[in-house]
Parts: C-alpha cells; sequence; structure tokens
C-alpha cells in the first residue's frame, strides 16, 4: 500500500466522525451555550493528552469535546452501549474506546496508550462513572495515571457544570496540563500512583471550588442572562 492509499483510508475513517462532529456542532452550541473559563491563560492544547472530567451525565462527552472542537477526541465508552453490531460499529467510526467498568481489561488500557502515543487526545472519567446524585467530583481511580505516566503524556484537569434544567448554561473549567511522569520513577508503585491520583483530583476540586466561588455565585450564570 503507497501513501496515498493510506492517506485516502486515514481520511475515510475520519468521515463519520468528522460528519457528525460538524452537524452536530450547531445544535450543542444552542442547546449548552457553553462558556469556557481557563485557570491562568486561554490556550490550544496539541499532541497526546489525558483529559480527565468529572462525569455527571450521558453529555458529558459531547460537553468536553466542545472546547476542544479543533481536535479529534477518543473518549473512552462504557461497554453497555456496544450491545448491538450497529451499536459496535458507530462508537468504532466515533473513535471511542470500550470499557468494560466492572472488568477493567488490558484490552482498554493498551488501546489508550496506543493513541496517546500517537499524540491523540483521550478523554477519561477517572471517578468511574456517572456521578448523578452532585455536582462535587468523586474520588479518581488510578488507571488513568498510570496510563498518562506510561506514555509520558500530561492530564490536562476539566470541570464541566451540570445542566440541571434544559436551559441552563454550561460552563467548563480548564486547568493546567499535569506532568504525571516526572512526579515519579520509570516503575511507580501503587502508593505513588495513588498520591498521583489524590494530586489529580485535588486539582479537578479546584475548578470545582473556582465555579461554585465564582461563577455560580453570580445567579445569572446558570441562566446564562
Amino acid at each position: 500500500m503507497d501513501g496515498n492509499t493510506k492517506q485516502k483510508t486515514k481520511k475515510r475513517n475520519h468521515l463519520l466522525y468528522d460528519f457528525v462532529k460538524l452537524t452536530g456542532a450547531l445544535p450543542a452550541l444552542i442547546w449548552m451555550r457553553p462558556k469556557v473559563h481557563y485557570m491562568t491563560k486561554k490556550q490550544k492544547f496539541k499532541g497526546g493528552m489525558l483529559v480527565a472530567a468529572n462525569h455527571t451525565g450521558f453529555t458529558d462527552p459531547i460537553k468536553c469535546m466542545l472546547p476542544l472542537w479543533y481536535r479529534r477526541v477518543n473518549s473512552l465508552a462504557t461497554a453497555n452501549l456496544y450491545d448491538t453490531k450497529l451499536k459496535n460499529w458507530f462508537f468504532n467510526q466515533m473513535h471511542c474506546i470500550k470499557v468494560d467498568k466492572e472488568n477493567f481489561n488490558m484490552e482498554t488500557f493498551h488501546q489508550v496508550t496506543e493513541r496517546l502515543k500517537q499524540n491523540k487526545l483521550v478523554l477519561i472519567f477517572p471517578e468511574g462513572g456517572i456521578n448523578a446524585k452532585s455536582e462535587h467530583v468523586m474520588s479518581f481511580k488510578s488507571g488513568a495515571i498510570l496510563m498518562a505516566h506510561k506514555t509520558g503524556k500530561p492530564v490536562l484537569p476539566m470541570y464541566v457544570s451540570k445542566q440541571k434544567k434544559w436551559w441552563h448554561r454550561v460552563h467548563i473549567i480548564i486547568g493546567d496540563p499535569i506532568d504525571v511522569s516526572s512526579m515519579c520513577g520509570k516503575m511507580p508503585t501503587l502508593q505513588q500512583l495513588n498520591e498521583i491520583s489524590a494530586f489529580v483530583r485535588k486539582k479537578e476540586i479546584e475548578l470545582e471550588e473556582y465555579y461554585f466561588n465564582s461563577l455560580k455565585k453570580d445567579k445569572t450564570t446558570d441562566k446564562g442572562e
């Protein structure tokens, strides 16, 4: 297979993803009216990166992709969504990575690390499930840290506000990338991974506190008035 053929194949693989992204952008913008906040400075993120976000609802992957519109985002998706051949094909075309939350396997780990090595963005929800009852960040699983450490790629913390009413505006707060591979040696212990995971969660909580203390105090924040 020559270079031209490889390039055409790559474009075909992205066709459905790009089509859904382009056609779904306007409805998402009208419905969610996202407001993006940066803890330091506005920036565009390049190269491989593990995006770690809180998880309060099924639309969170869409919300997280909005500020990263200039990149193709690979998102972890629960194995329950792959219950038919059509759904399996669709979510694969949408660059999703299947994960069994009850029985995490090495195939998921391999898929995530390979895409990070290919300098792709991978979206993960380290809480391990949907936290529908609260807007506060739950404890993180250390597996996400291990994947970022193994590939030498940074973790990008992101906090997404919950839409309690359909007309409420979505606020997305983005922190600074965290170089987790520099926080321990080449062979980190479980204790070190847990400590780094707690550190990343602390940064996530700082984003949460910024939302509640600086943004949500304004009564017009959710309404977007």
